[in-house]
């Protein structure tokens, strides 16, 4: 096991390093720095040493308000769906990176840095308030060739974990059947853990 450089004491960007904390849950190395700021961020050991965490994120704000000034809307719904678009994509440290960035999932170019190509996509293409962005295939990641504006219900329909059921040719999500027969989602899902024929499953 290779040993442990102690960073402490060292600048990265606008953080240095002010001592060692509890590694992280899956055994990896954390530092807690302190920003020019004066903020404080916990950041993994590897992360400051490739460059991907220089500040405690006063920079990145720094930066997109200078942007945002151009065209307005940053505290509205739209802001926050590119925000967090971005997050999920970018940051090791968020709770659903493993599902996205972690697996190869990235924003366009087209997007990535433009708040203002990304809201002119938007809306263009049906947004309005209370539809989520969605991929048409799971697999690709977030372009105007691959997104699409739906509803909470559509999305989950498209969700890489859904359990499907395949009857006389039809090929459809639990919750789709569940719509289809009357049947409780919930009773869906039991029948079909415990293994029952597809036949005996949708039937009330």
């Amino acid at each position: 096991m290779p040993r442990l450089i102690d960073l402490t004491g060292q600048r990265f960007g606008r953080l240095v390093v002010v001592e060692r904390v509890e590694n992280s849950a899956d055994g990896r190395a954390r530092w807690l720095c302190r920003c020019d700021c004066g903020q404080s961020k916990t950041v993994l050991g590897e992360h400051l040493k490739k460059g991907r965490t220089k500040s405690c994120g006063c920079a990145k704000s720094e930066s997109s308000s200078k942007r945002f000034k151009k065209h307005g809307g940053r505290n509205s719904k739209l802001y926050r769906i590119w925000s967090n678009m971005k997050d999920r994509c970018n940051n090791p440290d968020c709770k659903v990176y493993s599902d996205y960035g972690g697996r190869g999932i990235k924003v366009c170019k087209e997007w990535i840095d433009d708040f203002s190509a990304f809201q002119k996509w938007a809306l263009a293409n049906g947004y309005k308030e209370g539809l989520t962005i969605d991929r048409k295939d799971n697999d690709k990641g977030y372009s105007p060739d691959n997104c699409r504006w739906t509803d909470r219900k559509i999305q989950g329909n498209n969700k890489r974990n859904c359990r499907y059921i395949t009857y006389k040719g039809q090929r459809k999500t639990v919750a789709e059947w569940s719509d289809i027969t009357g049947i409780p989602h919930d009773t869906l899902l039991y029948r079909l853990n415990h293994g029952w024929e597809t036949e005996r499953i949708l039937k009330k």
